[in-house]
C-alpha cells in the first residue's frame, strides 16, 4: 500500500462549513467523481484551476485544503539522505 504524502482535507473542511460535496460539485463546476477522487486519495494530480475553484468557494487556502502527513514526510526525506 502506497500511503500519500499529501492529504486532502476536503471531509473536515465540507463539515466544518455545512456543504455537500455535491453542493461543492455544483457551485464549481468540477465533476462530482473529480471531486471524489481527491476527498478518497486516488487523484494523482490536482490543478491550480480546480485548487482555486475549491479554496474560493470554501474560504480557505490551499494550506488548509492539503495537509501533509508527517510521518510519510519523514519517512521520504530520510530515504533521499541515504
Amino acid at each position: 500500500m502506497n500511503i500519500q504524502m499529501i492529504k486532502v482535507n476536503l471531509t473536515k473542511l465540507l463539515e466544518d462549513r455545512g456543504i455537500s460535496m455535491y453542493r461543492l460539485a455544483k457551485d464549481t463546476e468540477i465533476a462530482y467523481q473529480t471531486l471524489w477522487k481527491l476527498n478518497t486519495g486516488r487523484a494523482q494530480r490536482i490543478g491550480f484551476d480546480l485548487l482555486e475553484k475549491i479554496c474560493v468557494r470554501l474560504d480557505c487556502t490551499p494550506g488548509e485544503l492539503l495537509l501533509i502527513n508527517p510521518d510519510v514526510a519523514a519517512k521520504k526525506k530520510g530515504a533521499r539522505a541515504k
